[in-house]
């Protein structure tokens, strides 16, 4: 298993088993319902993640309940998902190379109060929750 897929698995038992949300074929997108959830694995040092135009097309927030449910090491940040697509994917901090299309890069800063911070433009900083994998379940659980 290769380290980018190694760590795609990281806290991907939790999700399925104790959130209940389902894995749409083999991308960092869950659904429960009309849950939508984009949940990402930062396992590296830099504490980066990028989102896809190609994932971000999945999620119509008129339909949906979008999430961003991001997994860092053992921790887990949370943010609306349309709230944090308004305010951090802009068309500015856009990137596309001839191999990947359109996507967004990120940074995680951990602490007290973290936040994610747009790698194309570094005064774009969002401030994310930190829930408890306890009250992950709960809020999950109680959405059927």
């Amino acid at each position: 298993m290769s380290v980018a897929s190694a760590a795609s698995q990281v806290n991907l038992d939790f999700l399925i088993n104790d959130l209940g949300l389902r894995q749409v074929s083999n991308t960092s997108v869950f659904r429960k319902g009309n849950i939508f959830v984009i949940s990402p694995s930062v396992q590296n040092k830099s504490n980066t993640f990028e989102l896809g135009e190609s994932l971000m097309k999945k999620y119509n927030h008129e339909k949906d309940e979008g999430y961003l449910l991001i997994r860092v090491k053992d921790k887990f940040l949370m943010a609306k998902l349309h709230s944090f697509q308004r305010k951090m994917m802009t068309s500015e901090t856009e990137k596309s190379t001839k191999s990947k299309p359109s996507f967004w890069k990120f940074n995680v800063i951990e602490s007290i109060i973290p936040r994610i911070e747009n790698s194309g433009d570094r005064e774009l900083m969002y401030k994310i929750q930190s829930p408890s994998p306890k009250q992950l379940i709960t809020f999950f659980n109680k959405i059927d």
